[in-house]
């Protein structure tokens, strides 16, 4: 009778130590930003995902900061991803538009995560970084961050009033490059790190940018002008290494999308509280603004917006899927209400 009592207790035992991994074991993730850890939209990931995921994740799943562009170049870091060298990523997708252009679909949207999650678009956007990301799509932070172009020197403005960059010399990634193009600069590929010492060289002329970080990089030290109106809503995505995700318990990943949708919003509020702080020290600085009107004002955004759809109809076959569920004429939908008008019309 001991015997088989000891021996149904040995065999209780041993089912529950190979079951409790399963449901019980923490779990920590390493992660890498594509951008600098010193600008704003990394610290956002940092603040408002990272923080509050290892704040309410005690015992479910944890979140190591490995670093930013000093681990990874940023134009590799998707692929990197890919192979496994960590297992999260925060990046734009412009350092990867060739793999997947349609990053190109985010950054013209204009509407916001939630409505994205409700009518299949970041379903549909899944499958598509899946295939050719080899990632999985786990949240777009940040979206409600716009661009502008920065300028060392005057832009010339053509006979429409729209900046004429021809002669000019223009860092860019894929986000700027079919404007900057279209306006008739060149454009040439540098690291965000670099665009100071280019700039002082006389490498480049001028770059895009979103439209915070600009102080905490340094880059006021060499801009002088930044072109209005701003355009875009920046395409920074969070993206999961496959096999990590997959490996994953049902309880950690049910855990980290609640928290991917709160970031959504939470980054947002973060960014723009940092935008306002820095428009300040931006007039300190002495940038000067140079401010579009009216026809020339429309057309310069027409340009923007028509160039970076035309790239995504060249480059993908889900172009005629993606753009009405991204894209309502006359109907933005941002994420949160800033008070702040975001290319309303567009």
């Amino acid at each position: 009778m001991t015997f088989v009592k000891s021996g149904v207790a040995a065999a209780a035992a041993t089912i529950a130590l190979m079951s409790a991994p399963a449901f019980a074991a923490e779990r920590t993730l390493n992660a890498v930003t594509g951008l600098q850890q010193t600008n704003i939209i990394a610290q956002s990931f940092l603040q408002t995902f990272m923080k509050p995921v290892n704040a309410a994740g005690k015992g479910i799943l944890q979140i190591k900061y490995v670093g930013g562009q000093e681990v990874v170049p940023p134009r590799k870091a998707a692929a990197a991803l890919k192979r496994g060298q960590f297992d999260m990523l925060s990046c734009p997708t412009a350092y990867y538009i060739g793999t997947v252009p349609e990053g190109y679909g985010i950054l013209a949207s204009n509407q916001g995560p939630k409505i994205l999650r409700k009518n299949g678009a970041f379903e549909l956007l899944q499958k598509i970084y899946k295939e050719k990301a080899g990632s999985h799509l786990l949240a777009w932070g940040e979206s409600m961050t716009s661009y502008h172009m920065y300028l060392h020197k005057a832009p010339k403005l053509g006979a429409d009033g729209v900046p004429d960059l021809t002669g000019y010399k223009m860092r860019a990634t894929g986000t700027y490059r079919p404007l900057f193009r279209a306006l008739g600069a060149t454009t040439i590929n540098i690291k965000s790190s670099e665009v100071i010492t280019a700039i002082q060289r006389g490498t480049v002329n001028g770059y895009g940018f979103t439209d915070v970080s600009v102080i905490s990089l340094g880059l006021d030290k060499v801009t002088k002008y930044r072109v209005l109106p701003n355009f875009y809503q920046t395409n920074q995505v969070l993206t999961v290494n496959p096999k990590t995700w997959a490996s994953l318990t049902k309880k950690q990943r049910d855990f980290l999308n609640a928290q991917a949708i709160i970031y959504e919003t939470a980054s947002v509020k973060f960014v723009e509280k940092s935008r306002l702080a820095e428009e300040k020290q931006m007039k300190t600085a002495g940038i000067k603004d140079v401010v579009l009107k009216g026809a020339a004002a429309q057309k310069y955004l027409d340009i923007a917006h028509g160039e970076i759809w035309k790239e995504l109809k060249k480059r993908s076959k889900y172009h005629d899927q993606l753009k009405p569920l991204l894209y309502k004429p006359g109907k933005a939908i941002r994420q949160v209400d800033t008070g702040r008008m975001l290319d309303q019309k567009r």
